[in-house]
């Protein structure tokens, strides 16, 4: 092979390298000014070495300086792109008005293409081409535009120069700041110093007969560059660094990744085929350029295949339709040779099948690579070939794709694996921690919670974890429980039981507008506008990445649960499995949460009262019994069961909204005048009973009532413009251990002294046996009573009435009398009863 075809192939091959490193940054790092720039200078470089690599192995003079100014396009901008470069990496840029800087920078640009690009003012007398053993180099003589390039490239060499050594001085010496900035500014110098001795020396001393190679000596000045804007974290990979659920962009899986991967073997394959059609096989370069250019636009056309369809069922057609157009372009290229070595190629295309899981679409690609081979039979039944070293070429780049893609399917393969038994364990570990949730309550919801973040940190892997509960408003916050692994355990400053402002916790504000999780895969790119100052704080306590994930019950934010990583989560995959089981277990909480409000609200109806929140009959019997229990000897126990007596009036007449607010302001007064030692509770409709433990004397009891006597004897105001409404109160009082020992005996005993305060119109009525015993045998009575005609057990009695006067019989009265169980039964017990 000849020297000048060796050469240009290193151009050519310089030129993959930095169209692929330009791709690779787009495709990977953030898109800031830092990296635009940066891909922009590595594009000129590609445009400059691809130029040179046609230009130098061109078949006449003519053709190699039509290709060869196609390089001004590259050489003609990259000092320019590189002292934008540097204005911007020293913060120059920023103190510089726009449009200005970018006219200074980029005039010039201009003037070198409008001079020295194609058809440009000056093409003749710049590319006087001569051959030489290493192919054509320019050797044009000095004039006055060749001055104004090499004085462009010393003023702005300069200036790049000068802005890197202020720039450098700001640091402290011996800082790692400082260490940076000096390896940074030998890669720009080794830039400048390379363009300067390979190009521009040669250039002033009329040297010219030695090949023009700057472009392949700046590829290693290139990877210094790149390796110091990684390390300064001046590039940092794309990411998305804080978002919302449902803000995620596209995710990576085994299909994306297909179509990825194919495009890159397209891509390489296009390479290939230009390099060997035109510098092996010397092809015309109109030929090999349409060729190498179609094979770009499949590549293209199978990256952006996920964007124009989500239907697995289009996007397997999409691309059965371009691997079959890739194919008939190999036809057309190879037909007269019979496809000697391109024939195998077809083979990729139906590895690539396996992922997409279609055997439709590898019998349809195979029973069309079959018919090319049938036609080619009839069309070439016998073709003499000749295998030269580009054919071998040809088929080691073959093997070496059919390598990479059999060794991507064996990634897929080891990753799907892989996935597979973590999302086993995943799933073994929620059904854990899932059904730890069925006994949860409020007296053992700390241990589960625990136990559950315990569980948890073995499939999640995250070394901090809590979870705060929201007031209703939003206002205020909880720290209900926390998750810190051994390391951090002192240092982390949210406990148990940490109270907090909402207003203060900026980063949750998204999360409580809007209802969704909130990712944040680096917290070194977040700005202070986004969390406040709260991110400053993250970041002090070396957090990387968290996740937020709301806890809802009844479609309300009930709290947040958070987990924090201090260690960046590269695996976009990962991300999103981790968010989901998250979110998993965020709902199981969130379940959690909802059986104790549900719980909470059958016991507040089982035991509390919903218009006064006093407690019920049921919570009455439950605290009575624990206040006996309780109760040290000699102390008495008072029971007051007091009854509103004209509440049912006042219903009647002003309506039962007037009437529960009567309710409402009597509790609210009951609670005002008793305080907090006694308990008080509502019994029924009008009634409340108060338990005063713990009671001295009969005075203490007469001394508070008579205090409630005084307060509602003053008028109830309600918030209905009504006049102010008085309430008849009586009540009736029972004293343990007196009147009884028991909690119904003592209910009991109440009620019936209250019913005797009401029936004797008496206030205070305090129980006594008599009263106890009395009131039983007139209950019994009024029972036998419905019986007693059916049995027959009334008879008549008469009586003369007697004159006083003349002490005659002036008539007879009939009395009814009663006997029960053969016993006449006095009418002064009976007759009342039937009255």
């Amino acid at each position: 092979m000849e020297y000048d075809v060796i050469l240009s192939i290193i151009f050519y091959l310089c030129g993959c390298f930095y169209m692929v490193f330009s791709a690779a940054l787009v495709a990977n790092y953030v898109n800031n000014k830092t990296n635009w720039l940066f891909v922009f200078l590595i594009s000129s470089l590609a445009i400059w070495a691809f130029s040179h690599a046609i230009s130098n192995s061109a078949a006449t003079a003519e053709v190699s300086a039509f290709w060869r100014s196609f390089s001004a396009f590259g050489w003609g901008g990259f000092s320019s792109f590189l002292l934008h470069f540097v204005l911007v990496i020293t913060k120059t840029a920023s103190r510089l008005k726009e449009r200005k800087m970018l006219l200074m920078l980029y005039l010039p640009v201009l003037i070198n293409i409008a001079l020295f690009g194609p058809y440009g003012l000056f093409f003749d007398r710049q590319y006087i081409m001569v051959r030489t053993d290493f192919g054509w180099v320019n050797a044009p003589p000095m004039f006055a535009a060749r001055v104004w390039l090499n004085l462009y490239y010393v003023v702005f060499s300069v200036a790049s120069i000068v802005l890197l050594i202020n720039w450098w001085r700001k640091f402290k010496t011996n800082t790692t700041e400082e260490q940076q900035a000096r390896r940074f500014i030998l890669s720009i110098m080794a830039y400048l110093l390379l363009e300067g001795v390979v190009d521009l020396i040669p250039d002033v001393l009329g040297k010219k007969s030695f090949p023009q190679l700057t472009v392949i000596f700046l590829l290693f000045p290139t990877i210094m560059l790149f390796r110091r804007l990684k390390e300064s974290g001046e590039l940092k990979k794309f990411r998305k660094t804080f978002r919302l659920e449902g803000h995620s962009g596209d995710i990576t899986d085994d299909r994306s990744r297909l179509f990825k991967n194919v495009t890159v073997i397209f891509e390489i394959g296009a390479a290939i085929s230009f390099l060997v059609g035109y510098f092996g096989v010397k092809g015309s370069l109109e030929n090999e350029l349409l060729l190498a250019g179609s094979i770009l636009l499949l590549a293209v056309l199978i990256r952006i295949i996920p964007n124009i369809t989500k239907k697995h069922t289009i996007q397997n057609i999409l691309f059965l339709g371009v691997a079959m157009l890739a194919m008939l372009f190999f036809v057309i290229k190879d037909a007269n040779i019979g496809m000697l070595t391109t024939w195998a190629l077809y083979i990729l295309f139906l590895l690539f099948t396996i992922i997409l899981d279609d055997k439709t679409s590898a019998f349809i690609f195979a029973m069309f690579n079959i018919v090319i081979q049938l036609v080619l039979s009839f069309l070439y039944p016998k073709v003499p070939v000749i295998i030269d070293i580009n054919e071998y070429f040809t088929r080691i780049f073959i093997i070496l794709l059919s390598y990479i893609t059999v060794n991507y399917l064996t990634n897929e393969y080891t990753l799907k694996t892989k996935n597979y038994k973590r999302i086993a364990r995943e799933q073994e570990v929620l059904e854990i921690i899932s059904s730890s949730f069925i006994s949860f309550n409020n007296e053992n919801a700390q241990d589960i919670i625990y136990r559950m973040f315990e569980m948890a940190v073995k499939i999640l892997g995250f070394n901090q974890a809590f979870i705060i509960e929201f007031s209703k408003n939003h206002e205020d916050a909880t720290v209900i429980s926390t998750y810190v692994d051994d390391a951090e355990g002192e240092s982390f400053p949210y406990y148990q039981g940490l109270a907090l402002k909402v207003k203060d916790l900026t980063m949750f504000k998204s999360l409580l507008e809007q209802k969704t999780a909130i990712i944040c895969e680096d917290t070194t790119d977040i700005s202070v506008d986004v969390f406040g100052k709260q991110i400053d704080y993250i970041k002090e306590r070396g957090v990387d990445t968290f996740f937020a994930i709301p806890i809802m019950a009844d479609d309300q934010i009930e709290g947040v649960l958070v987990a924090e990583y201090n260690y960046q989560i590269d695996d976009v995959s990962l991300v999103e499995s981790r968010l989901n089981i998250l979110k998993i277990i965020a709902n199981i909480l969130g379940d959690a949460r909802k059986k104790i409000l549900y719980e909470e609200r059958l016991y507040n109806y089982a035991y509390f009262d919903e218009a006064t929140k006093l407690a019920n009959s049921n919570m009455l019997v439950k605290r009575l019994e624990q206040i006996i229990n309780s109760r040290k000897w000699p102390e008495k126990i008072a029971i007051i069961n007091i009854e509103l007596d004209n509440l049912r009036m006042i219903n009647d007449t002003f309506g039962h909204r007037i009437g529960d607010q009567v309710i409402r302001k009597s509790a609210l007064l009951l609670e005002k005048q008793l305080g907090e030692c006694c308990e008080i509770a509502r019994t029924g409709d009008g009634e409340f009973v108060v338990v005063i433990p713990n009671v001295k004397s009969r005075k203490q009891i007469e001394d508070c009532l008579n205090s409630l006597l005084v307060s509602f004897s003053r008028p109830i105001l309600t918030d209905t413009g009504i006049e102010a409404l008085f309430v008849v109160v009586y009540m009736g009082v029972s004293l343990y251990p007196d009147d009884g020992r028991d909690v119904d005996t003592l209910l009991k005993n109440v009620d019936l002294a209250r019913f005797e305060a009401k029936n004797t119109n008496e206030k205070i009525v305090f129980y006594t046996r008599r009263m106890g015993s009395q009131i039983e045998e007139n209950t019994l009575l009024m029972n036998r009573l419905f019986n007693s005609l059916e049995n027959e057990e009334f008879f008549l009695e008469f009586q003369p009435q007697i004159n006083c006067i003349t002490e005659k019989t002036a008539g007879i009265e009939a009395l009814l009398r009663w006997t029960n169980d053969g016993e006449i039964i006095p009418p002064d017990k009976f007759i009342p009863i039937l009255e």
